[in-house]
């Protein structure tokens, strides 16, 4: 039987996802910028109980490999709280090309290698001091941080439903905008209730 062109082009694109090629749209490993207000901060990058990756001092930027997993991040600074969160690993929408370049090969590489999960980008953590000379000044400073909660949010969600395509559902994208959102607010109320003051 004589293979046509197209035939053989089928053949050398399974035999491409056969070799591991599948992460060609997403790759295996993503950089992490870690900022934090004020600047200055040492953090780490733990995930499974080992820390992968330092930034000392913030900013800076960090290249990690993608995995299911969730990173915690940790932030210390003289005269602060020590500061965390979690960064979760969300499925990368742009794994969906290699059902064209990979085919199912393609994808069952990249759920196993994690390549389909990616973390954000750049992570801002609000360093909050250790203590308070008055309650007015612990009041204010909280007041502006949840204020700043907000308004972060709300332009992210403005940009999410501004450059997601037309036949896109960008839901998804915007409640997990709002999460965030709603856990950093609810996390500043606790340290709020629980921050000293010391004359």
């Amino acid at each position: 039987m004589t293979r046509t062109p197209l035939r053989l082009a089928a053949l050398a694109l399974a035999a491409t996802a056969m070799t591991g090629c599948a992460t060609i749209t997403t790759g295996a490993d993503q950089s992490i910028t870690v900022v934090t207000d004020p600047s200055g901060a040492e953090c780490r990058l733990d995930r499974a109980g080992s820390t992968i990756a330092i930034v000392n001092p913030t900013p800076g930027t960090v290249q990690v490999d993608k995995s299911k997993d969730t990173i915690l991040l940790r932030c210390k600074a003289e005269g602060f709280q020590e500061t965390t969160a979690n960064l979760s690993s969300e499925f990368q929408g742009a794994t969906i090309g290699n059902v064209i370049f990979g085919g199912l090969i393609g994808v069952a590489i990249d759920a196993g290698s994690g390549a389909m999960n990616q973390y954000p980008n750049e992570v801002t953590l609000l360093m909050i001091p250790a203590s308070f000379a008055t309650a007015q000044e612990r009041d204010t400073f909280f007041e502006s941080a949840i204020e700043r909660t907000r308004e972060r949010g709300e332009v992210e969600v403005e940009k999410i439903r501004k450059e997601c395509p037309q036949d896109s559902n960008c839901d998804r994208e915007v409640k997990l905008v709002e999460r965030s959102v709603e856990t950093e607010i609810s996390n500043l109320k606790s340290k709020w209730a629980a921050a000293k003051i010391v004359s």
